[in-house]
This record gives C-alpha cells, sequence and structure tokens, in this order.
C-alpha cells in the first residue's frame, strides 16, 4: 500500500472528485468512472420504462434474469431485498427468477418448472445480460430456456430482451433475430452497471418503482463528490487502508436482515474484482491485502464469528441493520414451555430479541478491540439500498485512487474466460 500522509490524502480525494464531478455529466461514457451518470441519465432510464410497460402484460408470471457476476448480482440483491428470501413460496405474480452458471441440474429444474407453469407467451419475459455479448454461461443458459420454451409455444423472439453493449455479438444478433434489445453504456462494467437497464429494467418489468432506487443512488452521489474528502465515502476509504496497514485482512459486511445476504455477494464482487490488483496504474507491482466477505446476522455468529474473534487482528467489519425503531413487527412470544429455558424471552418479540443481539455483539467486538463500523437504514426500500449500493461503489473508487490501482479492469477474470473459449474451440467434448 503506498505511504501517504493526511495532506497528501485529502489532496488526492479532492482531485479524484473532481474527476467523479465530470464523470457525472459524461454524456457520452467516456470516463472509466460513468456509471455515476447512470443515476441522471434520463434519456436511458426512459428507454427501460417505456420497454417495461410495453412487455408487463396484465398476464406476467415471470421475468427470467439471465446473466452471471455483475449482469445479475445487483438485480437479485434489490429484488430479495424488496421481496423476501422466500418470495418463491408466496402467491404474488410476477415473479424474478435468475439463472447464473450452467449447472446442468439447474438448467433442468428451472426448464422443467417454467415449460410446466407458462402456458402462453404473454405470462413471461426472458432478460438475456451481458455487457461482452458473448459470456458462455449466460449464452448456455439462454439457449435451452428458450429452446425448450419455444417447443411449447412457438417463438418468443417478442418476450426476448437482450441487455448488452451496443455493437457486441450479442446485439447484432439480436437486430437479426427482432429481438427487443437495450444498451449498456460502453465503459459502465458489470459490477458497477445495476442503475443501467441492467437492473433497471428487470425491476420495472415486475412492478417495482425503480425510480426511488435511481433517487437513492443520485443522492448518493451527489453527496459523496460534493464532499470530496469530507464525505463519508473518502472516510471509510481512508479507514480502510489504515486498517490494512495495521494488519487487517478480511473485510466483512454483517448484514443483520437475511433478505440483504444477495446485497453482501454483490458487495464482495464489487471489492474483490476493483481490488484485486497485483500492478499498479504506473506498471509497478503492488500488493495490498484486503478481503472481502459477507455474513448474515445472526446466522453467521453460528458459524464463521468463532474465527473472526479467534484474531481479530485479522479483520475489520462493517454492521449494517435498519434503525430499531422501525422494525414495528406484531409478534410476541406466547407463553410456552420452551421459552423457559432462555430467561428473558417471555412477552418479547423478535425485534427486540434482535436488538439485544445486536447490543451484545457490539459489547463483545469493543471488550476484543474488533474494528467496526455501522451504517444504519431508516428502513429497506429500494431507495436506502440503492444510495448504499451506489455509495460503497464510491468507497471503491476513491480507494483504488489511494491504493494507486485501475478499479474498473478485470483482467484475471478475462484470462479465465479465454481459457475456456479456447478449450471450446479446440473440442467437441
Amino acid at each position: 500500500t503506498p505511504i501517504m500522509g493526511q495532506d497528501e490524502f485529502r489532496a488526492h480525494a479532492t482531485d479524484y472528485a473532481a474527476t467523479m464531478r465530470r464523470a457525472m455529466s459524461d454524456k457520452s461514457y467516456l470516463l472509466p468512472e460513468s456509471s455515476l451518470r447512470l443515476p441522471f441519465d434520463k434519456e436511458l432510464f426512459e428507454k427501460s420504462r417505456l420497454l417495461a410497460e410495453k412487455l408487463s402484460t396484465p398476464n406476467l408470471s415471470y421475468v427470467v434474469v439471465v446473466g452471471i457476476g455483475g449482469s445479475y448480482l445487483g438485480t437479485k440483491a434489490l429484488y430479495e431485498a424488496m421481496c423476501g428470501t422466500i418470495d418463491g413460496f408466496g402467491p404474488s405474480l410476477p415473479k424474478m427468477i435468475f439463472a447464473d452458471t450452467c449447472s446442468p441440474e439447474f438448467l433442468a429444474d428451472l426448464t422443467g418448472i417454467l415449460v410446466e407453469e407458462v402456458e402462453t407467451k404473454d405470462e413471461i419475459i426472458i432478460a438475456v445480460i451481458s455487457k461482452s455479448g458473448e459470456t458462455t454461461e449466460t449464452m448456455v443458459n439462454a439457449s435451452f430456456l428458450v429452446d425448450a420454451l419455444e417447443k411449447k409455444l412457438g417463438t418468443i423472439n417478442d418476450r426476448m430482451v437482450y441487455v448488452t453493449g451496443e455493437g457486441s455479438p450479442l446485439w447484432h444478433v439480436g437486430e437479426k433475430e427482432g429481438v427487443h434489445l437495450l444498451p449498456i453504456p460502453k465503459t459502465v462494467g458489470g459490477r458497477f452497471s445495476v442503475f443501467s437497464p441492467v437492473g433497471v429494467f428487470p425491476l420495472l418489468a415486475v412492478g417495482m418503482e425503480a425510480d426511488k432506487l435511481i433517487q437513492g443512488a443520485g443522492e448518493a452521489v451527489t453527496e459523496c463528490v460534493e464532499r470530496g474528502a469530507e464525505s463519508d465515502a473518502f472516510r471509510v476509504a481512508q479507514d480502510i487502508v489504515s486498517q490494512s496497514r495495521d494488519g487487517a485482512v478480511i473485510f466483512d459486511l454483517l448484514l443483520f436482515h437475511p433478505e440483504l445476504e444477495s446485497f453482501g455477494k454483490w458487495y464482495r464482487q464489487l471489492f474483490a474484482e476493483s481490488l484485486g490488483k497485483d500492478v499498479a496504474k504506473d506498471g509497478t507491482p503492488t500488493s495490498h491485502h484486503i478481503v472481502p466477505t459477507a455474513s448474515i446476522g445472526t446466522t453467521d455468529l453460528h458459524s464463521v464469528e468463532q474465527l473472526y474473534l479467534s484474531d481479530p487482528s485479522l479483520f475489520a467489519r462493517t454492521i449494517v441493520r435498519v434503525n430499531s425503531s422501525h422494525w414495528g413487527h406484531d409478534l410476541f412470544s406466547n407463553e410456552r414451555a420452551l421459552l423457559s429455558l432462555v430467561p428473558g424471552v417471555s412477552g418479547r418479540g423478535p425485534c427486540q430479541i434482535m436488538e439485544i443481539i445486536y447490543r451484545g455483539v457490539k459489547e463483545v467486538y469493543q471488550n476484543r478491540g474488533v474494528r467496526f463500523a455501522e451504517i444504519e437504514l431508516s428502513e429497506i426500500s429500494l431507495q436506502t439500498v440503492g444510495a448504499l449500493m451506489q455509495f460503497e461503489m464510491c468507497v471503491v473508487m476513491y480507494l483504488a485512487q489511494l491504493l494507486n490501482i485501475n478499479a474498473f479492469d478485470q483482467p484475471y477474470v478475462e484470462e479465465y474466460k479465454n481459457a475456456v473459449r479456447k478449450i471450446l474451440g479446440s473440442t467437441n467434448e
């Protein structure tokens, strides 16, 4: 990690905030930071809104998102945050389904369910999402799903949407097939793309108010950029650099809400792909050890916590939860024999128990010298989660600047993709 004093840190923040500010108004999406423009791009949002309005028929039951990595993680994080982890068991429609890895068992199960449940093609939308337009897993999954559905429904091109870079192989195929097309701006990488049609279109298609998502993101960008070195995003980036210098390796996001588990996976990709670099911008070797992980409270207090607390010097943690005063659930424990096994539980609701556990966790962290920060949301909504997503993106951008690395490439991911393509091209096995 480059050694900088506080004055140099602040100078970096001031200079970089000016770059970020230019990116916010960069209608051509030329700068690497141009994803910051997305919350303010009304024209791009309108393309998603109009298409979602056109395809969202009264009979719509399923919106299938076919993508992997940044092409689906952010969307899934938002959908599960709003609908919960057991949405699949509820009666409400339409539902969003995600197809990522091309596991044969998963594909068989998914195609079987869709072929059995879908009777007419206006009950389904398939969104195929790939920035490059040639992602192996995505193309395989889309082909199998479409083949299976068309055997029952006939051609479904008018119910398909390709979300990809303009001019990509997938874009050209979509033009030939008459499939609906939505663009991903050319400099916006997958992990920064959730406020583009990648996330906005599927959310609109299932009836969610994606304008609230965009509003939250826009407010976060403005705060993070306009305040520069005084912003919370830059201060968090400073803290991470300082903690890394002091020996922290694991940077865990502890989410006290199970419906945010996919948000944790999105965070993990954002930090891992953006910061996992061994070469600085100037081509010199660099090394920093920032390993992002995500945990769910209270579930993972009973799994990985033993490891973390055995050596608190190795990790730092950010805890995310909704303000306890907003946990207004009318659930209270009845007088049952089981409650006598845990003194103090009787008469208290789950929200009260979770608050007590939260206080207990903080007490242990303070006693054990665990480095931790808290992020408190007023509620779980598209606006607040969107703001949190944008905040984390700004943290990563500032952090990469302080570490003198490129936050926007992923050369070793491309290395794996190229190896797969080479093998596929040399064998039919």
